[in-house]
């Protein structure tokens, strides 16, 4: 019987009303779970005004240096380097009051939230310790916080 189809030049078709209901099912699928929205963002932008011949990188506020280094035993060595102030901690717990006292310290505003902070680690302390300096200047408020390389 086979024989007798492929002699007779029968054709084999394909069944598009299945496939087109597909099709309609998935465009109604993803028209229905796709959201079309923008989330709204806010940039701060300090351009350089023109005519100056300031590095358009370089930071205007001297940032404060949370420099980490080496643990001993249970404590790591933790120094906060600020507009000429060295001050050291022996917690992060401590290190997070040290970094609110630097908000409080005036009236000037020199140290207000906004006010950039580095995270310092030395090449031989432990990734926690540096996390740890991270956290402890999210829990004083800080908002401008960055990891950079101890310079040698």
């Amino acid at each position: 019987m086979n024989n007798r189809r492929a002699a007779n030049g029968a054709r084999l078709s394909l069944a598009m009303t299945p496939m087109i209901d597909v099709v309609f099912l998935l465009l109604v699928f993803f028209v229905c779970t796709v959201r079309f929205e923008r989330r709204e963002e806010v940039y701060k932008l300090d351009l350089p005004v023109r005519g100056t011949s300031a590095d358009p990188l370089e930071l205007q506020d001297s940032p404060v240096q949370l420099r980490i280094g080496a643990r001993t035993g249970d404590q790591c060595a933790i120094e906060v380097r600020a507009d000429g102030i060295v001050r050291t901690a022996t917690s992060f717990d401590e290190l997070a009051t040290l970094l609110e006292q630097l908000q409080r310290r005036g009236n000037d505003g020199l140290f207000e939230p906004s006010h950039p902070v580095l995270v310092v680690p030395a090449a031989e302390c432990e990734w926690q310790d540096a996390v740890d300096a991270f956290n402890a200047a999210v829990r004083a408020r800080y908002e401008n916080i960055g990891f950079a390389q101890l310079s040698a």
